[in-house]
């Protein structure tokens, strides 16, 4: 079977997490004879890279374009690979490159099973940025998709989608490989922050709420952040700093940038706490990683977390200042013996339930169903 990935961002992008997690997709669908192309951009890439042809990579053949999803070749190439495709998984509803493979096959390739995971852009809260563009195109989507198969991450995802569309879901959570547990190479207490700096992430209210923590402000606790802030966020950032500065916590507060690698693994393994406390979250890929290095979490009711109370591997709360505050004080209280428990219920959470080796099988018969 040949599936079709047409992505604007792809591992190693520094673009969130969907490009991390469908290499190690692809990896595993190939350990079970399935053949994965993704066609997708040098988009957030750092490092020098090999563009404008594909390469055969262990996640399958990769076509990494330059120029942004609306470059010509790219676009060609794409369309190419649609008549040679079993299945076609697209990633997003409103990137052009998912909009263009999508009408192309819709009108010339029928026939072709679709896939389509939706990454949280149906959230009340996402679906306010450019509501109007969003709001017409969803209109058209209701007309022509009735043979497309969605997916999402949560049983919240899927109630989001069959809120505009009625069509099948498939439910499975985002899983990565199982990686080297590290050991906590130091005893302070530092919560971290992980992910991109954006205003959907409620950095601010997250800032807000250590600088009204007792215990952040009179205690050696601090928080660190970390991750990539596009240019066109660069005045959010602008006020998170000002903020920080106006509570004098300079010396408390770090911003550590993008971070990959070991040193994300080792960042992961020294926390005390994760913390996702976003105004939206389809799923949050960084809490597998932090659960795969026994760290415990603090997500917000707007991420489906809730099982992190069930495993008491972390909490989950309202993202408000006030509330954060009150978790900041109270996971520093925790005495050593219950801390411990945490760490250990945060391995057990993430090894039954978000290993990609057990869980790949999952897709792999999902797939196999759409294209009998």
């Amino acid at each position: 079977m040949k599936i079709l990935f047409p992505i604007g961002s792809f591992y190693p992008t520094t673009f969130g997490g969907p490009g991390a997690i469908l290499y190690w997709h692809g990896v595993y669908l190939k350990k079970h004879n399935i053949q994965p192309t993704f066609v997708t951009t040098t988009a957030g890439i750092i490092d020098p890279i090999i563009s404008n042809q594909f390469l055969d990579k262990p996640c399958g053949l990769v076509y990494y374009g330059k120029g942004g999803v609306l470059n010509f070749k790219t676009i060609k190439v794409m369309l190419a690979e649609v008549k040679k495709t079993d299945l076609i998984h697209l990633t997003s509803l409103f990137s052009p490159i998912s909009i263009i493979c999508f009408l192309y096959a819709f009108f010339f390739y029928p026939k072709t099973k679709v896939v389509w995971s939706v990454r949280g852009e149906l959230n009340t809260k996402a679906l306010a940025i450019s509501k109007q563009k969003k709001k017409w195109l969803l209109k058209l989507y209701t007309l022509i998709t009735k043979k497309v198969t969605f997916a999402s991450t949560a049983l919240k995802e899927t109630v989001e989608i069959n809120k505009i569309f009625p069509n099948k879901v498939i439910q499975i959570p985002n899983v990565m490989p199982t990686s080297i547990k590290l050991e906590r190479k130091t005893s302070e207490i530092r919560f971290l922050f992980l992910g991109r700096i954006h205003p959907i992430k409620n950095l601010d209210g997250l800032i807000q709420g250590v600088c009204n923590s007792d215990t952040f402000k009179n205690h050696k606790v601090y928080l660190d952040i970390a991750g990539v802030c596009d240019a066109r966020d660069s005045v959010y950032l602008d006020s998170l700093k000002t903020v920080i500065r106006q509570n004098k916590m300079e010396q408390k507060i770090s911003f550590l940038g993008h971070v990959a690698g070991k040193q994300k693994e080792q960042l992961l393994a020294n926390a005390y706490f994760l913390i996702l406390p976003s105004h939206s979250e389809n799923f949050g890929n960084v809490v597998i990683e932090a659960l795969n290095q026994g760290t415990p979490v603090i997500a917000s009711k707007n991420t489906p977390w809730q099982e992190l109370e069930t495993y008491n591997c972390g909490f989950w709360i309202e993202n408000s200042p006030d509330k954060i505050a009150t978790i900041i004080d109270k996971a520093y209280n925790l005495s050593d013996l219950n801390y411990q428990t945490y760490r250990k219920h945060a391995l057990t959470l993430n090894n039954t339930k978000y290993k990609i080796e057990s869980r790949i099988k999952d897709w792999v018969n999902a797939y196999k169903l759409l294209v009998q």
